[in-house]
């Protein structure tokens, strides 16, 4: 798996939140499901994203996001656009 640089995370997330996406936050991938299941619970759509930002970019991530191990988790009401859950774990 290639790692994207810090630039292209913040411009993949510009154009996610512009598609109506809202940032939740960053997890670990053994926590990823159980966010999914409450999220979805709640009526909302959600996508999942095998990236995170470094310190630098958003102070609330560590510099385990730097090898590209963290998830970070996006949601949306339903019927936003065409496009539903989507996770890459």
């Amino acid at each position: 798996m290639e790692i994207p640089t810090q630039q292209e995370i913040v411009e993949q997330e510009k154009q996610i939140i512009a598609d109506g996406w809202t940032r939740q936050f960053t997890t670990f991938p053994n926590r990823v499901q159980e966010y999914i299941d409450l999220y979805q619970a709640a009526g909302l759509e959600v996508r999942v994203e095998n990236w995170a930002l470094t310190t630098d970019a958003d102070p609330s991530c560590n510099d385990c996001a730097l090898i590209g191990i963290m998830r970070t988790i996006f949601t949306r009401k339903k019927g936003n656009t065409e496009t539903s859950t989507q996770v890459d774990k």
